[in-house]
């Protein structure tokens, strides 16, 4: 019998999704860095991702005591922070001379990147509050 045999598919999903936040954070830092981190806010995501990536890597190997209410705050976090950076994301490309234009949301802060953020800390918790209190 193998090890991997008792690894169910919540695991996988916490897997998936600390790897997903892995890539995210690449992404953050280039188009953070290209904004030269002008705005406090900016630095949020490039140190929640690596967070978030890690405790979703870590709890689909082990979890429980401790470690379960750890990972619903960081993932709330996450979520929020995702919410707060789409917010600002959105502000920025208003600012652009004729505000919401497509050119200014081609040329201006991607706003569905935050929003991605958002809806994958989302998603963790919604595995983790299936899976421990649904199924």
């Amino acid at each position: 019998m193998s090890a991997w045999e008792h690894w169910g598919l919540a695991n996988f999903f916490y897997l998936f999704i600390g790897l997903a936040f892995m890539m995210i954070w690449v992404q953050v830092v280039l188009f953070h860095w290209r904004g030269a981190f002008r705005h406090r806010a900016m630095w949020a995501p490039v140190l929640e991702a690596p967070v978030l990536s890690a405790m979703g890597i870590i709890y689909s190997f082990a979890h429980g005591g401790m470690l379960d209410w750890l990972f619903v705050l960081i993932f709330l976090i996450g979520t929020f922070g995702g919410l707060a950076g789409t917010y600002y994301h959105f502000r920025g490309v208003r600012h652009y001379i004729k505000g919401f234009s497509l050119r200014n949301f081609m040329v201006g802060p991607p706003v569905i990147i935050p929003m991605m953020f958002a809806a994958l800390a989302l998603a963790g918790l919604i595995v983790y509050f299936v899976w421990s209190f649904g199924a």
